[in-house]
């Protein structure tokens, strides 16, 4: 052992261990102290704090890279640096750049942090820990609905900060069972269910779900209906995810395939 770093909170324990080592003809290391985290209040962070340990955070679906990264700028600087990979953060981290003040752990900047990686990383190595996240916090996705997370990352984690945040997202491809919000079906009016009935007619006919296969339909239907996109999207979306909000239209029917969209349309729900 060449180096023991330690909060500053240490700092009187450090004579006695020296002579220890003296005493005992050890070859003493290196001591540091640096300054401790601190709540975002400025009161020193404890166990009793929420989201104090590693696992608080993947439980949230905090990644680790995310997080290594976040906490390697906790009171620590290069130039004007802010990501860093794992290769960059050995070859870069130095006690010289350690701040003397303490650090606020602020769950934003984690956050934003996460979401920069969620962005970035390559999407089949997002997918891994997307699974291996659900297998350890949520529950198995089934194989045929692995496909579809896969397939539809894309969309899933453009407004995702965490990968609870795919995982909320990706619901109405992993639930079983739509769980209908109970105040956005109540806009399923009769007028919305003939714009359902509608499409599910013409969606039948489709061979291959993209953009531009579906957009016409839809155009279609705002014209015989005399409405607006809001009109015809609206009512599609609380059918399919059982929300008025989520991804876009054209990229939940294509995520969830031609058989199960017609299966949700024609359900008795909208009839």
């Amino acid at each position: 052992m060449t180096h023991i770093i330690r909060g500053d909170d240490h700092k009187i324990n450090t004579f006695k261990q020296i002579q220890i080592y003296e005493a005992m003809k050890w070859k003493v290391p290196s001591f540091a102290h640096i300054p401790l985290i601190h709540t975002i209040d400025g009161k020193k962070l404890s166990k009793r704090d929420k989201a104090s340990t590693l696992n608080d955070y993947s439980k949230i679906g905090i990644m680790p890279d995310a997080l290594r990264n976040y906490l390697l700028r906790l009171g620590w600087s290069y130039k004007d640096k802010e990501i860093f990979t794992l290769d960059e953060s050995i070859k870069h981290f130095n006690l010289k750049g350690i701040g003397k003040s303490p650090s606020k752990l602020d769950i934003s900047r984690i956050l934003s942090m996460n979401e920069h990686y969620i962005k970035n990383i390559d999407e089949n190595k997002l997918f891994d820990q997307f699974i291996r996240y659900c297998q350890l916090f949520k529950s198995e996705i089934k194989t045929d609905k692995k496909d579809k997370i896969k397939r539809s990352l894309t969309f899933l984690k453009n407004k995702a900060k965490t990968l609870e945040d795919i995982f909320n997202n990706g619901q109405y491809i992993i639930a079983d069972e739509i769980n209908f919000d109970q105040e956005d079906i109540k806009l399923i009016d009769d007028k919305a269910k003939k714009v359902i009935l509608e499409f599910s007619k013409k969606f039948g006919k489709v061979d291959k779900l993209s953009k531009e296969t579906l957009e016409p339909i839809v155009n279609e239907i705002i014209k015989s209906h005399e409405t607006n996109f809001k009109g015809v999207g609206q009512p599609l979306r609380i059918a399919l995810t059982g929300s008025k909000f989520g991804p876009g239209i054209y990229d939940i029917i294509i995520s969830l395939g031609k058989t199960e969209v017609i299966k949700r349309l024609e359900s008795k729900t909208f009839k």
